[in-house]
């Protein structure tokens, strides 16, 4: 727990403890030293007037002469109301809040920017005490319309030692807004009208001063204030942290009071929180979780957000979910998650069992990920969902729309026997091997559909399995080679001649082998196709097992076979024709990209062309194939003889993979795609290593660490988009700054001291 006090004063606390019949109480005695520059009031008025006012002079009280201000504690004594009439500051400000304290501070519309801590105090022969009761009958700091701005640097600003929220009237709004990077803590129940985390950090402490407390945040009680019903928002701000501490069975992090729930609880996008209690609380009727939730109890077994009202919300939708710690994790039942999923240096997670839905409408970045989770939903309107892992599914594997891209990784599904894959859309990019368990008995459309994305041809090069089975395991690998075979020189079973075959092709393996009957479905999708019945089911060089079936739906472009369940073990399948299938305005022979001395050389080759009008050249930094157009070439022209194209430049890569890709455009629209090639002779520097840290980075200070070698003043820095795209540059000491204005993605940053040279990935999650 971070607990920065920054004061010159000293506190001298007494403290004794007794139990007695089974009640335990605190007492403190803690006498206030006095300054040179404190105020106290002596009358009520107006904050600006100093005949309100007198001020310590080290020795004596004295008239002031002129208002409190920044540097300046201030005492409001019993029976005096200030009244702002501007936006005021102060150090610390206390408040009288022993028996009949009367009004203290009428903000009317303005803020009290605090910079340090909000205290209660009582009076003893003339003396200054700290107080840590106040009145329940009065509303001592009002109206809801006026602000408490906490402002400067790391300090607890509230203590239980000072302070106490059972003053139920309570009818102001609390901001947190420190400087960047700063920490606030708050070490007692804090009640308001309404609380913001507008920057820097706030941390929740579980207070132990006497018998353990949450540091609870509450509202108003008056039936004045939205009845008896929930009433009062909590809300982090982007780029702003919450850190609780808070965990059943103590209070909950968030209520209206000890019988209502709060109104609202809202992580905006690009806000922290962080729970670190075992059992996280929050009673609210909306929790909105926008932002990323990082759940970090490094001991025991951490719950996710529970609640303790029947009426208040227990979260299920996640944007950014993180699990750190050494803590096992608990998943609840139902979660859906809108961004990224992390497990960093985390205890294991352990199913609930649960359902993860991803539904984002972007990019969402599965990192660090080993659960085995029983239920997994893929829902995506757009994007795609990128992998650095296996992906394992106990039970079922819901497809219904959106792109996973498996990174080379594999595809687990069923591992605990009691589900299946149920397919309805969606599709798998680079996914190396498909592990199915416990295969459905009757296979289908839903349970059976396999959608390989073809990487070098493009379109889906969907399996689908229609029949029965046996049951038992069934392992699917897509080899992705590139281009087809224009003479495979081999005939069908029923002797009809192979004229072409795709290079790609499956491997399917299985732990049963049973003589069942089967029909097997490989799509065509954007292979240039003149009929549907042109398409056969071939094996890698040579005749599939079973018998042909007639090629079947022209949107479609199913390629069919029969065969038994048994010939799918440790054969290979692909899509053939006894026609050429690709009947274009180019014919593609050749294509390579070369990078030497920093320039970048293209080169493609076509055997003929007929009414071609251009070609784009696409580009592509990273493995994610998120292609963009960095060149238009036009055609040389109608010829039956090979053509030869170039195209060089130069630009400052990112990526340790560049691909390229050719498009060509024909004079009526249509287009053609060559396969994808990647840049050849590019290694990306990597000898001269910097270092950052945190990454994935959401907010705060970031840390660099350059070689030893390296010079700190003349280091430059760019920052580049996963696009390819300078977006900043400057020194590394203003790096943090540059961060603040950028969106959740994958950036590159470039240092350069000299002739040495590096490139750093940076994840920004917020």
């Amino acid at each position: 727990m971070i607990n920065v006090f920054r004061s010159a004063r000293i506190y001298f606390i007494l403290a004794f403890f007794y139990c007695n019949a089974g009640i335990f109480s605190w007492h403190a005695l803690a006498q206030i030293p006095l300054e040179a520059g404190d105020y106290r009031s002596i009358a009520s008025g107006d904050f600006e007037n100093p005949g309100i006012w007198e001020t310590w002079d080290g020795a004596n009280w004295i008239p002031a002469t002129q208002k409190p201000a920044q540097n300046n504690n201030v005492f409001i004594d019993q029976g005096n109301e200030v009244r702002l009439t501007g936006p005021e500051a102060v150090n610390h400000l206390y408040l009288f809040s022993a028996a009949d304290p009367g009004r203290k501070l009428n903000l009317q519309a303005f803020e009290l920017h605090v910079y340090g801590a909000l205290r209660a105090l009582r009076k003893e022969s003339g003396e200054f005490f700290l107080n840590s009761v106040s009145s329940l009958l009065i509303d001592w700091i009002y109206p809801e319309t006026g602000k408490i701005v906490f402002k400067g640097n790391s300090r607890t600003v509230v203590d239980r030692a000072s302070w106490s929220a059972n003053t139920i009237n309570s009818r102001y709004m609390v901001v947190f807004d420190p400087l960047p990077g700063e920490v606030l803590t708050v070490n007692s129940a804090f009640k308001a009208n309404a609380f913001v985390i507008q920057s820097g950090t706030v941390i929740q402490t579980v207070n132990t001063m006497g018998l353990p407390a949450c540091s609870t945040f509450s509202f108003n009680n008056q039936e004045l204030f939205n009845g008896l019903g929930p009433y009062g928002n909590l809300i982090i701000e982007p780029g702003a942290t919450l850190v609780s501490d808070c965990t059943a069975p103590l209070d909950p992090i968030l209520r209206r009071s000890a019988a209502i729930t709060a109104a609202l609880f809202h992580l905006k996008p690009g806000g922290t929180l962080i729970l670190r209690g075992n059992t996280p609380l929050i009673d609210a009727a909306t929790v909105l979780l926008e932002g990323l939730v990082s759940y970090e109890a490094t001991t025991g077994n951490q719950n996710m957000i529970q609640r303790t009202f029947a009426n208040s919300e227990i979260p299920t939708a996640y944007h950014h979910l993180r699990f750190r710690e050494a803590s096992e994790k608990q998943l609840q039942a139902n979660i859906r998650i809108s961004g990224n999923l992390i497990q960093e240096s985390s205890g294991p997670i352990l199913d609930g069992p649960s359902t993860i839905i991803f539904d984002g409408t972007g990019v969402q970045q599965i990192l660090g990920w080993t659960t085995t989770v029983s239920t997994i939903e893929i829902n995506k309107p757009s994007g795609s969902m990128v992998l650095d892992s296996d992906l394992r599914v106990g039970g079922s594997l819901y497809m219904r729309a959106g792109q996973i891209n498996f990174n080379g990784f594999d595809l687990f599904i069923n591992e605990f026997g009691m589900g299946e894959l149920m397919y309805e859309g969606g599709t798998w990019l680079n996914l190396r091997n498909l592990h199915y368990a416990d295969l459905p008995f009757d296979l289908n459309p839903s349970n059976a559909s396999f959608p390989f994305e073809d990487l070098y041809q493009g379109g889906i090069r969907k399996l689908q399995l229609i029949g029965n089975s046996p049951g038992g395991d069934l392992q699917i690998r897509f080899h992705e080679i590139p281009g087809a075979d224009w003479d495979p020189d081999f005939n069908d079973h029923d002797g009809t001649p192979i004229l072409y075959q795709l290079r790609s092709y499956f491997e399917i393996f299985s732990s049963l082998s049973v003589p069942l009957p089967l029909e097997m479905r490989i799509s065509a999708q954007n292979l240039i196709v003149d009929q549907v019945d042109d398409l056969r089911i071939v094996s890698d060089g040579l005749a599939a097992p079973g018998d042909h079936l007639p090629g079947w739906d022209p949107t479609l472009l199913w390629a069919r076979r029969n065969l038994n369940f048994s010939d799918l073990h440790n054969n290979t399948f692909t899509v053939g024709s006894y026609r050429e299938l690709s009947v274009l305005p180019v014919t593609w022979l050749e294509e390579s990209a070369v990078w030497k001395n920093g320039n970048i050389k293209i080169t493609w080759s076509t055997a003929a062309e007929k009414d071609n009008q251009k070609f784009f050249v696409h580009r592509s930094q990273g493995p994610e194939l998120e292609f963009e157009i960095i060149a238009e070439i036009p055609s040389q022209g109608d010829t039956e003889e090979i053509q030869h194209y170039q195209f060089e430049y130069r630009e400052s890569l990112h990526a340790a993979q560049i691909y390229f890709q050719i498009e060509q455009v024909d004079n009526n629209g249509s287009n053609s795609k060559s396969r994808v090639f990647r840049l050849q002779g590019w290694e990306q520097p990597h000898e001269e290593q910097v270092k950052v840290w945190p990454n994935p980075y959401s907010s705060g200070p970031i840390q660099v660490q350059l070689p030893g070698d390296w010079e700190p003043g003349n280091t430059s820095l760019e920052i580049w988009s996963s696009k390819g795209i300078m977006i900043g540059k400057g020194l590394k000491a203003n790096l943090g700054e540059v961060l603040k204005g950028l969106n959740d993605g994958i950036y590159f940053l470039h240092f350069k001291d000299g002739a040495k040279f590096s490139i750093v990935r940076l994840v920004i999650i917020k």
